[in-house]
């Protein structure tokens, strides 16, 4: 259970990192859970059962705003973003491939939503690449009804396929030395809050 909950953080991790209004790798536990973080955007969004609906917005307007000062602080105009992972082409496609297959259980409907918060946040972010806090928080609530409405075997495949990379050794770290680590810290508290709100209400 304990590792079906971590690929969970791992997922909304990853989908944060890739869609602009992002977190990065942070301390300790938070660099473990790294490894597939950087791939994740690929999944794109989709919705959550409506019974859980609420709680996991209310989550992620907590987890936007106890985060957001650390979102500020990192250098999304860095090229470090797409240059991971480094691995073989070959292996890296294989893992985009279990993302790709766990996109294919979204809701079509609540996906199309996903999308075009994720293009309004693009729209109306600043000249450092940070979306609005108002934005962060809609993707933020989306990327939370996606990880919900799909099977945790399909959250484990691509936390699996990400994990063998070991992204976490040297992205954590690095990451961390670029941002203030109390804020990071908060954040990654925050993160963890709103895997266990999205945990509860996945199938």
């Amino acid at each position: 259970m304990a590792k079906a909950a971590r690929a969970v953080a791992v997922l909304i991790l990853g989908l944060c990192l890739c869609s602009l209004p992002a977190f990065v790798p942070g301390p300790g536990r938070f660099a473990r859970v790294a490894p597939a973080a950087v791939g994740a955007g690929a999944l794109g969004m989709l919705g959550a059962a409506p019974a859980y609906a609420d709680k996991i917005d209310d989550a992620a307007k907590v987890l936007s705003e106890k985060s957001y000062p650390f979102l500020k602080e990192i250098d999304w105009t860095s090229d470090v973003y797409g240059k991971l992972p480094t691995q073989n082409a070959l292996d890296v496609l294989k893992a985009i491939d279990t993302m790709l297959k766990m996109g294919a259980s979204m809701d079509p409907a609540a996906l199309k939503t996903g999308v075009l918060a994720h293009s309004k946040a693009i729209a109306n972010m600043d000249s450092k690449g940070v979306a609005t806090l108002a934005d962060y928080t809609a993707i933020n609530a989306a990327i939370g009804h996606m990880i919900s409405s799909v099977p945790a075997s399909q959250t484990m495949d691509v936390y699996n396929a990400f994990n063998k990379f070991n992204l976490g050794n040297d992205v954590g770290p690095y990451m961390m030395s670029k941002v203030n680590a109390g804020d990071a810290k908060a954040a990654y508290q925050a993160l963890m809050d709103f895997k266990d709100v999205v945990k509860a209400s996945q199938r």
